[in-house]
């Protein structure tokens, strides 16, 4: 995952694609699936300048997403950020990369006030709005008749821990030693056989952000804004669950977020008793998810910092997930 052949001075003249400031310029703030930069003129911030990663998504992939965002926006259901028309009236921007003759995608993002919500903060307010969030967008989801050229893709078990899953092996990532492999193979396997108990149906699988971690939600003040659907398809709904305490799982309060979470989510949309029984399976299976993640990002900085613990703690919270459930060794 490269992106080497982009040099800041061809995205800077990018800049002159969108109505913006004669002395613009771009700041790089993320490395992740794409690119992500904050655009200043005279040192104040305009827009985010999202650079896809090329064969990542195709422009109809993102065109999709965009899709949602304006459902979203046009029914005033939760914040998120405006997206900015080119002077040529098209969403998506393309540049061709001078060495490799790529195609690049390129979206530009309103500007959002606020700042993520600390890691360590007391978080149970957060969860309750976090839970009303979902909830309002797995209501719309089950409501919503998409057009027909809508392509997202699916967080599925195929496509989390398959043969050919969308962010890697979790068997290849650092540190993963034989008797956590052991550990992780049995939790899978345990894994499988709820999830494909629990089903698909329209009531428990659909459209879904997918990435709800703290990163994803910026706030200011107690206004709460959600921003990042580029990871958006289907899945299960408490999938975006699982995704909102990514990285947290070792939390000795993360059963009063869930509880948290669930009673915002009760005051929207229902989610039964089944569903609450399945709700850890669906944190430990994004953690297999995000240990693969690890493993096919390492040339990133968050995943360089986690590498060196995170299959130690993943197996740890694999034992007590089997554990709870009474499978034995």
């Amino acid at each position: 995952m490269s992106f080497d052949f982009l040099e800041e001075t061809i995205l800077n003249s990018a800049l002159s694609l969108w109505d913006l400031p004669t002395k613009s310029k771009i700041r790089l703030i993320n490395v992740s699936e794409n690119l992500t930069y904050l655009v200043t003129a005279n040192c104040i911030p305009q827009s985010i300048l999202r650079v896809h990663r090329p064969d990542y998504r195709s422009q109809q992939e993102i065109e999709s997403e965009l899709m949602w965002l304006d459902r979203i926006q046009s029914g005033n259901l939760i914040a998120t950020p405006t997206v900015f028309r080119g002077k040529d009236g098209a969403r998506i921007q393309n540049i061709k990369s001078p060495n490799t003759s790529r195609m690049v995608n390129l979206v530009m993002f309103e500007f959002v006030e606020g700042g993520n919500p600390e890691a360590d903060d007391d978080q149970s307010e957060l969860f309750r709005s976090l839970g009303e969030m979902a909830a309002i967008l797995h209501k719309q989801a089950r409501q919503w008749k998409r057009p027909g050229d809508f392509l997202r893709q699916h967080w599925n078990l195929e496509a989390i821990i398959g043969d050919k899953p969308l962010w890697g092996k979790w068997q290849d990532a650092p540190g993963i030693t034989g008797e956590i492999s052991s550990i992780l193979s049995r939790t899978e396997k345990h894994l499988c056989n709820k999830i494909m108990a629990f089903g698909q149906s329209n009531q428990n699988y659909g459209l879904i952000h997918a990435d709800m971690r703290l990163a994803n939600i910026l706030r200011n003040n107690d206004h709460l804004t959600l921003i990042d659907f580029d990871d958006c398809g289907f899945g299960w709904y408490l999938y975006d669950f699982a995704a909102s305490v990514s990285f947290m799982e070792t939390r000795a309060d993360l059963k009063e977020l869930e509880q948290e979470w669930m009673e915002g989510y009760r005051g929207i949309e229902h989610l039964s008793i089944n569903d609450e029984c399945l709700i850890d399976s669906f944190v430990m299976l994004r953690r297999l998810a995000l240990l693969a993640w690890v493993g096919s990002h390492m040339d990133s900085d968050e995943p360089k910092k986690l590498a060196p613990f995170f299959a130690q703690d993943s197996a740890e919270l694999a034992e007590d997930y089997l554990s709870n459930h009474w499978v034995k060794s």
